[in-house]
Formats: structure tokens, C-alpha cells, sequence
């Protein structure tokens, strides 16, 4: 074979060659193409689910958070802290008139009798100190010093116990035949109170920030649960005054002296309470303060060696 037609064949097969490269190259570019851009579909449709989710999330914490809770608290505080005397007064007249047509029944001694009247006398000073103790406990949120949470966790907080707790006490109530029902209604209340307290967190004297440490966000995190039941305890203390009425009249034809018992308690728990309320709500924040200075004395140090 003379040299220009093995020229010609090598010139042939390196034409051949170029041209399945050239093939190969593009049926790959054309592989990477439709792959990136199934990826970016993927995405778009993850991010489109995403938002939707979002938006319902929202939706079903704003079913609950978007009302005016802290205009209505404050209604609801006023009124009760009226009538709230009334209904301790009540209290204690029926538990002192219980008690003495059970012993006048049960042929008790004259001066049990008489000494019965004077159950009147703590229903009395309860009748006055009671929104006083309450104007007390509260004056922790009203008038002290913010604490501060991360937004980042108050929507997380938000989210899990909120619409968590609901899904929760919705899962007691059917799965448990009633059986735990005041359980999942227990769970579903609080589920609301702590969406209503992180979408108003200025009812427990909460705002959305920055910690300047890890010890001062512990601290504000241990308090919010505390913080919660002191803000509400006027609403709690007018629902146990008014169902303690209840039970008393229901228990009357039961039981008399128990009946009595029931009246006593429904007229000292509202004083009682709030009062238990504010002592312990000090030995908290005396623990955790005193923890707070002990952390800080490492960081002290340092700054007088400096």
C-alpha cells in the first residue's frame, strides 16, 4: 500500500474518531442539561411545598393568635377583680349557714354553734385582700423588667406547643373513647394559652431578642411557664371561685359539713393563692439570680485581671 492511501486511512479514522467524540461530548452536555435542570424543577417544587406549608402553619396559628387577647385580658382581669369580693362574701356566708344548720341537725353543743359564726371573720378579710394579693402577684409582669426570648424559639415554641398540643388532644380525645378526656382537654387549653402568650408575649412580660448570655435566656426560658400562670391567675382564680359555688350548692345535698368546707375554701383560696403565688415566684427568682451571680464570677475575675 503506497504511503498517500495510508495517509488517507489514518486521516479517514481520525475523522471517525473526532466525530464520535464530538457525539459522546455532545450526548453528555445534553445529559448534564436535562439533569440540572430535573434538579431545579425538584427544587422549585420542594420550595412551592414548602411555602405552602408555611402558609398553613401560619394560617392555623393566626386562627388562634390574631385577636385582641391583651385588650380582652385586661377587660376580664377588671371585671373579675370587681366582682371577685362578691362572690368570696357569698362564699362565706353559705359556708357559715351550712355549717350551722349541720350542727343545729346534728344536735352539736351551743358553743360550736356560736363559734361556727365566725368563719365569717377570714371570709371577711379575704373579701378585702384578695385583689390586692392578686394587684400583688402581677405586679412581677406589669412592673418588672421584660425577660427575653429568641424570635427564633418563641416560633418554634409557638409551632410544637401550639399546634403540637392540638393535634395532640385531638389524638387523646379519639383514640381513648373519653376516656382521657379531661387529659386532651387539659392539653388543648394549654395549647392555646401558649400560642396566645408567644403571639402577645407582652401578657407575660416576654419581648422577642437577644440574650446577652446563655444564663439570662436558661433563666428567661424557666420563668416563662410561671410567668404564664401569674398572667392569667385573675382569670384562674374567678373560674375556681365560681366552680368551688358550684360544687359547694351541688355537694349541700350531699353532705352538709363538706359542703361547708367546700364554701370555706372558695372564700380564703382567692387570698391564699395569689399570696402562695408571689412567695414562691421570689424563691425562684432568688434561686435563679443567686445561680446567675455564682456563673458570673469566672467573667468577673477576668475583667479585674484585665
Amino acid at each position: 500500500m503506497s504511503e498517500e492511501n495510508m495517509n488517507v486511512g489514518e486521516n479517514a479514522e481520525n475523522a471517525e474518531n473526532t466525530g464520535s467524540a464530538e457525539n459522546l461530548g455532545s450526548a453528555e452536555n445534553v445529559g448534564n442539561t436535562e439533569r440540572s435542570n430535573a434538579s431545579r424543577i425538584v427544587t422549585e417544587k420542594i420550595g412551592e411545598y414548602s411555602g405552602k406549608v408555611d402558609g398553613w402553619v401560619e394560617g392555623a396559628l393566626g386562627v388562634i393568635g390574631n385577636r385582641p387577647w391583651d385588650s380582652w385580658l385586661d377587660t376580664a382581669n377588671g371585671y373579675i377583680s370587681r366582682l371577685l369580693p362578691a362572690v368570696i362574701a357569698l362564699a362565706g356566708i353559705l359556708a357559715c349557714l351550712t355549717g350551722l344548720v349541720t350542727m343545729i341537725k346534728d344536735d352539736a353543743p351551743f358553743s360550736l354553734v356560736v363559734k361556727q359564726l365566725f368563719v365569717l371573720v377570714p371570709a371577711v378579710f379575704a373579701m378585702h385582700l384578695a385583689p390586692k394579693a392578686l394587684a400583688l402577684a402581677r405586679s412581677f409582669i406589669e412592673k418588672g423588667e421584660p425577660a427575653v426570648i429568641r424570635p427564633e424559639l418563641m416560633y418554634i415554641m409557638k409551632v410544637v406547643c401550639g399546634i403540637g398540643g392540638l393535634i395532640l388532644g385531638a389524638y387523646l380525645l379519639l383514640n381513648f373513647d373519653g376516656a382521657l378526656a379531661v387529659l386532651a382537654i387539659s392539653v388543648i387549653i394549654f395549647a392555646v394559652l401558649m400560642v396566645i402568650c408567644l403571639e402577645r408575649p407582652g401578657i407575660v412580660g416576654v419581648k422577642p431578642g437577644y440574650p446577652v448570655n446563655c444564663v439570662e435566656e436558661v433563666i428567661a426560658l424557666v420563668l416563662f411557664p410561671i410567668r404564664m400562670v401569674i398572667a392569667l391567675l385573675t382569670l384562674l382564680i374567678g373560674m375556681a371561685a365560681v366552680g368551688g359555688l358550684v360544687y359547694g350548692v351541688v355537694q349541700w345535698f350531699d353532705s352538709g359539713m363538706y359542703a361547708a368546707l367546700v364554701f370555706g375554701a372558695t372564700a380564703i383560696v382567692p387570698f391564699a393563692i395569689p399570696l402562695l403565688v408571689y412567695f414562691l415566684y421570689l424563691v425562684v427568682v432568688f434561686t435563679l439570680d443567686f445561680y446567675r451571680a455564682i456563673v458570673s464570677i469566672p467573667r468577673k475575675l477576668d475583667e479585674l485581671k484585665k
